[in-house]
């Protein structure tokens, strides 16, 4: 009998095809390690709610009634939360209550006002206009979320930062638009030259920013990633990137707690908080923020389901600065309790899976849940590799290290050849996982950026970071036995974003 459908992509009207003794479980599902079963009847209306995950099986699973009542509730939680802004909390940052913005005295434009604004970003009514503008927001926007469906809470949550603290954000965020023009997809909005003063002066406001508010320690986390973009792609081989996601990170370290609690503010707080990791993993050194895990479910626009895997990046980084720090010699004390430690975080790795909401094909479409479970297993094998690597010295036990690159390029090269239409995934950051592949082999991570250059900002930075690569393989063919961290304060100008 030919196997159907899986009840996943049939919810997004998509079929499998299947051959006469083909196997029950879909096989699009089967590769992305999502488990499924071919249906041979017709599809429940109620679906089992999601499940604990097996080792090479992510199970994703949908609940559709009980998601659109969760949808219409969240939309009209957002929709009040952003249009009647009037109050803020000034309480004490311990308060374990989420904070929302919920009202403000500040005047809000008309929105016949704000669209009747030049075009060029010079004024704060000029960025405003942009948020408001759907079309031309997601332009901007595109590179930093899987897909379309994160734009509107997006949309919200930055018109509500920018209302709140306009004088604080302004400058830099409407030097992040005019550059970000560059990179669209198609011409939304005219391009514009990198304005460098403005882009100064909002590195100014970070610096010297004073947070008392929620909303403060909000601008300043979302001040810091606008800031850090426009550094990557203007700065190329500057190595002060990284420090100013950090600055923002500091200064709302205090007020983290709260902000996370709000899935409103996903948007502004996970982003910074993954590329500090990222960065940590990479030079050694520990992030400002560990994670921990939280009471609901998170989906973000670029940390995609990996939510659960920073805590774990974030103990890696912990024992990688100790190492660096202290050198210990083979057979110390420090030096096996720390190997203990690696090996702990190791088997919590090898047995993590992301957490997954009910409706989560419903809610973000086929190809940027493809996107986002490539994502996670992505990152997970980055995680064992760098593991490795912590253990052993380039040229020792290279075959497990091998195995573990060789699964990254699988999942990336089937999500190439799988995702049909690019259109609808509008962003990839799957830089860190890549760079760490092509350490070890040579071949299909080059093929690999250039099927990914669609991803603008992504294919930006895979290519600068070729150089490296390319330093990293020319050293260890010299006969250089040492760990590749050992190369990074010496050999690396580029930032490593996500």
């Amino acid at each position: 009998m030919m196997a159907k459908a899986c009840d996943h992509w049939d919810l997004n009207k998509e079929k499998e095809s299947g051959t006469a003794n083909a196997s029950p479980t879909c096989i699009r599902c089967n590769h992305m390690k999502i488990g499924s079963t071919a249906r041979r009847t017709k599809r429940l209306r109620h679906l089992s709610s999601a499940e604990v995950f097996p080792h090479g099986n992510l199970r994703v699973s949908t609940m559709v009634s009980r998601h659109r009542a969760q949808s219409k509730e969240s939309e009209s939680h957002v929709s009040s939360s952003s249009s009647s802004l009037r109050s803020y909390s000034s309480s004490p940052p311990g308060n374990n209550e989420p904070w929302t913005p919920e009202s403000t005295e500040v005047m809000i434009l008309s929105p016949e006002k704000l669209l009747a604004a030049p075009t060029d970003f010079q004024t704060t009514s000029d960025a405003l206009r942009t948020v408001m503008n759907l079309e031309q927001f997601s332009a901007i926007h595109s590179p930093f979320a899987f897909g379309d469906s994160f734009f509107p809470t997006s949309q919200k949550t930055i018109y509500v930062i920018l209302q709140l603290s306009a004088p604080i954000l302004t400058e830099g965020y409407l030097a992040f638009l005019g550059l970000m023009t560059n990179y669209q997809k198609s011409p939304v909005i005219r391009r514009s030259e990198p304005d460098i003063l403005k882009a100064a002066k909002g590195l100014q406001c970070l610096r010297s920013v004073k947070i008392s508010h929620d909303y403060d320690a909000a601008c300043a986390l979302f001040l810091g990633q606008t800031m850090y973009v426009f550094n990557v792609l203007t700065t190329p081989h500057s190595s002060t990137a990284h420090a100013i996601v950090r600055s923002a990170l500091i200064s709302a370290k205090p007020w983290l707690p709260r902000l996370v609690q709000a899935p409103i503010m996903d948007t502004i707080t996970m982003t910074p908080i993954l590329v500090d990791t990222v960065e940590c993993l990479v030079h050694r050194e520990i992030p400002i923020i560990r994670l921990d895990p939280q009471p609901r479910v998170l989906v973000d626009r670029y940390l995609g389901l990996c939510a659960t895997l920073l805590p774990h990046l974030y103990d890696i980084c912990v024992c990688s600065n100790t190492l660096k720090r202290e050198g210990p010699a083979v057979g110390s004390e420090l030096h096996s309790v720390m190997h203990d430690q690696l090996d702990e975080i190791e088997e919590k790795i090898r047995r993590w899976r992301p957490q997954t909401p009910s409706g989560l094909f419903d809610s973000y479409g086929q190809h940027a849940v493809l996107a986002m479970v490539t994502h996670a297993n992505v990152y997970r094998l980055a995680a064992l590799l760098i593991l490795h690597r912590l253990r052993y010295p380039l040229g020792i036990e290279d075959g497990a290290a091998w195995k573990l690159a060789n699964g990254i390029f699988s999942e990336l090269s089937f999500f190439a050849k799988s995702a049909v239409n690019v259109n609808e995934v509008t962003a990839f950051p799957v830089v860190f996982p890549l760079t760490m592949a092509m350490f070890e082999i040579h071949g299909p991570g080059e093929d690999l950026v250039e099927r990914l250059a669609s991803f603008t900002i992504q294919g930006v930075c895979l290519a600068r970071l070729q150089e490296f690569v390319k330093l990293a393989r020319a050293t260890r063919e010299s006969g250089y036995e040492g760990i590749w961290f050992d190369l990074v304060d010496t050999n690396l100008r580029v930032a490593v974003p996500p």
